[in-house]
């Protein structure tokens, strides 16, 4: 019998195919921005290995209980610090004041370095690992970089980290904590970008690049995988914050992955939020032309101001493929959904997730959804990533006052409605 291919990788705009264990991370003929490939499965094949009820899946890590739509060989190359199986539930402060019936929320601020890129590092650690890489890189604006940081300080894998100097202190905290090995650069994520992908060129380094790496969705659709598997089966909608475009990409994979498997009937709905001062993807889906790069974004949200977003094609395919939408949200929006979500919903996300709650609130506003309608939004990161933000947004010139029983009396009779 013969053996059954792991996977191949195919380009999302000319559908040429490359062999997994090339050093391809890119169609050469289309280039890094058109040229990003999917991780396909043989699908055919091994659907008949899944005959158990969506919900098995989800009892232990889809890292493991799904290896077959997993690029790596063995689970046991993934870092030991573990990742996923983050909370999905619901929130009955947020429906009520929405009018919604079904509003649920995907907590990947639960994740080891607290934010939702722990399952795109997680899987390319494993096919570094896997690889025999000694040095792992990345761009980031925070997120990605104190990521690999975290889960590279497990693992015998050298993390080297190329940042902008406006990352927020919290995530640069992480960074050197960890111990990575740190290039902060005085420009923008965007050419931050390009430096890393010259120095992995002229350094032979693993690369973990957003989107060129195409293993990030492959980590990334995780987060689809668990939803369903929770749930017990596929959402109507799900709303997501965009920066680079990955993390919506990942989500429409693993959905994807799933129908191509039989284990779910449909395809959600998908939102992708963008910051106004940084929506590239925004204004090609209204125009209807190519996605063009901008060349200056202004955002509060660093973890989605990119003006290249280096996974556009795969985002607005999964946009469209699923009769969604892109939107953007304004940082005002953006700081009162943070607010909201923290005082009404129990849950502190920083600005980039806080977008999606925007986004949330924008569509519901818009009449996007029915009341019935099985909605999950996807909080990607937490509020103590970037405290500062929170700090200059909100009221904290708290009264200090004297420790006497009378005047704290005095006061709380004076602030606090007892009915």
């Amino acid at each position: 019998m013969a053996k059954i291919i792991k996977y191949s990788l195919k380009c999302v705009s000319c559908d040429k195919e490359f062999e997994p264990k090339s050093s391809v991370m890119t169609c050469p003929e289309c280039g890094e921005f058109r040229g990003t490939l999917d991780v396909i499965y043989p699908y055919d094949e091994i659907k008949s290995s899944f005959t158990k009820p969506l919900s098995f899946y989800g009892r232990d890590s889809v890292y493991e209980s799904l290896l077959p739509i997993m690029p790596y060989d063995n689970p046991a190359c993934l870092p030991p610090v573990p990742v996923g199986s983050t909370p999905i539930f619901e929130s009955p402060a947020l429906s009520k004041i929405l009018g919604l019936n079904n509003l649920w929320l995907k907590d990947d601020s639960r994740n080891p370095s607290a934010s939702l890129k722990d399952r795109a590092s997680a899987t390319t650690l494993a096919m570094a690992n896997e690889s025999g890489a000694s040095v792992i890189a990345v761009a980031s604006t925070g997120n990605a970089a104190s990521s690999l940081a975290t889960l590279a300080a497990s693992m015998s894998i050298t993390a080297m980290l190329f940042v902008p100097k406006t990352i927020p202190r919290p995530k640069l905290a992480q960074l050197t904590i960890h111990g990575a090995k740190i290039i902060c650069l005085d420009c923008d994520y965007d050419s931050a970008f390009d430096l890393c992908q010259l120095a992995c060129k002229r350094f032979g380094w693993y690369n973990r690049n957003t989107a060129v790496n195409p293993y990030t969705g492959e980590g990334k659709k995780t987060a689809a995988l668990e939803i369903a598997c929770s749930l017990g089966e596929s959402p109507d909608v799900v709303i997501c914050p965009v920066g680079d475009g990955c993390i919506l990409s990942g989500i429409y994979k693993g959905f994807w992955d799933l129908r191509k498997l039989g284990l779910i009937d449909k395809i959600p709905r998908l939102y992708g939020v963008q910051a106004s001062g940084s929506a590239p993807l925004v204004k090609a889906f209204e125009s209807g032309n190519d996605i063009t790069p901008i060349e200056s974004v202004n955002t509060i949200a660093d973890s989605i101001s990119v003006g290249y977003p280096r996974d556009g094609v795969k985002a607005m395919r999964a946009v469209k493929n699923s009769s969604g939408k892109f939107i953007t949200v304004s940082d005002d929006q953006i700081v009162k959904a943070q607010q909201l979500a923290a005082s009404k919903g129990g849950v502190f996300v920083e600005p980039a997730a806080a977008a999606a709650i925007a986004g949330l609130l924008s569509l519901n506003e818009n009449n996007e959804f029915s009341k019935n309608e099985k909605i999950v939004t996807l909080l990607t990161g937490h509020g103590l990533k970037d405290i500062d933000t929170v700090i200059k947004n909100t009221k904290t010139d708290i009264e200090i006052m004297q420790p006497d029983i009378d005047i704290i009396t005095e006061k709380i009779e004076k602030t606090i409605r007892w009915r």
